[in-house]
């Protein structure tokens, strides 16, 4: 495929990627201050029932703290942060409302700890309780940039070997093309029409070669038919040449042609030539060896429609949505061993809708399948 194609895939690639950066992005701004305030509410929520329960008297303080005197009752070792000089802004300050709290909480440093308190006049009864607040601020700002950074590298690189690859593939397969093509077209002036079996193997492999060079550069610009007034019967003639002796050597036989040939239709010839010798290369491996090949010859609206019917293993339902699929052959042809490169159905349907026309295929009955080629007619 050329770069064009490549570069879409490698962005399709990257759309998880791109979703995903862009989602954290709108978490970070919006969720974060969102589950921030939640566990604020939550320690609050917490700090307050303990509040509750001491000013009724169900739960009694670690120590009791008076203005001026410091600590009056209880464990002093708690309260050591809690000097006679504290002023009541002190604890104010510390509050969950703030100026006229009449209750809040101080945290301990370094500690899971914190220290309820509940004012009454002048003095304030503390209570020592487990009450640990997670910091999911510093662990979002700081964890999700390095999170969504790693994605994006790690994506980037798998995208990179990706391309690397299929273009050092395609550059390989485009050259090794381009290389046969030249002794080939050789081969063909030197065989001449002396020897015409060699002539018709010399002629596949110059198809075949030209198939992978099309597919290789349909990936990017495509070729633009040319529109020009000719018999489909010639290009079919022209095509079946090339496979008649070996039609010939199956049980099915020849190809067996229903209706009249001499459709005049308005198409790239060169191409039509090359969609009927992939579609009669595909039964010939495929089919011809379990039973009859027809090819008929009809006109549809304003198209020309040749079909190839055949009595082979066909293919399932799900089979033929994939038939034209680049790459792609069923299981049952590579374990024939008779499957080629999975690019010539790509290629004569691509090759088709350039023209104006279609290439589908459907079950054929009692068994089989019907390949269809619609040309526009002169």
């Amino acid at each position: 495929m050329k770069d064009g194609r490549l570069i879409r895939y490698c962005l399709m690639l990257a759309l998880p990627m791109a979703a995903l950066v862009v989602l954290g992005a709108v978490f970070l701004s919006t969720g974060v201050s969102q589950i921030v305030t939640n566990e604020r509410e939550r320690v609050e929520a917490e700090a307050r029932r303990v509040a509750d329960e001491m000013r009724r008297g169900e739960r009694l303080p670690s120590f009791v703290w008076e203005y001026g005197a410091g600590v009056v009752e209880g464990d002093r070792s708690q309260a050591g942060e809690f000097p006679p000089a504290m002023l009541w802004k002190d604890w104010e300050a510390s509050s969950f409302r703030k100026g006229s709290a009449m209750w809040g909480l101080k945290r301990r440093h370094g500690t899971d700890e914190a220290v309820v308190w509940v004012r009454d006049g002048r003095r304030v009864y503390a209570a020592t309780e487990s009450i640990s607040e997670t910091d999911f601020a510093t662990m979002f700002w700081v964890f999700g940039p390095l999170l969504m950074l790693s994605v994006v590298f790690v994506t980037l690189s798998a995208i990179a070997s990706v391309y690397s690859y299929a273009k050092s593939r395609d550059d390989f397969i485009a050259a090794a093309a381009h290389d046969l093509t030249t002794p080939l077209v050789g081969m063909r002036h030197v065989i001449g029409k002396d020897d015409e079996e060699a002539a018709n193997l010399n002629e596949r492999m110059i198809r075949l070669v030209e198939n992978i060079r099309e597919f290789l550069s349909s990936g990017g610009r495509r070729r633009v038919p040319r529109k020009e007034v000719f018999s489909i019967g010639k290009a079919f003639d022209t095509a079946y040449r090339i496979f008649a002796a070996d039609y010939a050597e199956e049980e099915s036989g020849p190809v067996e042609v229903i209706g009249g040939k001499n459709i005049e239709v308005c198409a790239d010839e060169d191409l039509c030539t090359q969609i009927l010798w992939n579609l009669l290369g595909n039964d010939l491996k495929y089919a011809a060896p379990f039973g009859r090949v027809w090819v008929k010859f009809e006109t549809s609206g304003r198209f020309a429609k040749i079909s190839f019917a055949d009595e082979g293993q066909g293919m399932t339902r799900k089979q033929m949505r994939r038939a034209f699929d680049r790459y792609w052959r069923a299981k049952t042809v590579l374990a024939s061993g008779r499957g080629g490169f999975g690019i010539g159905l790509c290629m004569s349907r691509e090759f088709a809708r350039a023209m104006g026309g279609n290439l589908t295929v459907a079950q054929n009955e009692p068994k089989g399948c019907v390949f269809s080629l619609t040309i526009p007619l002169a």
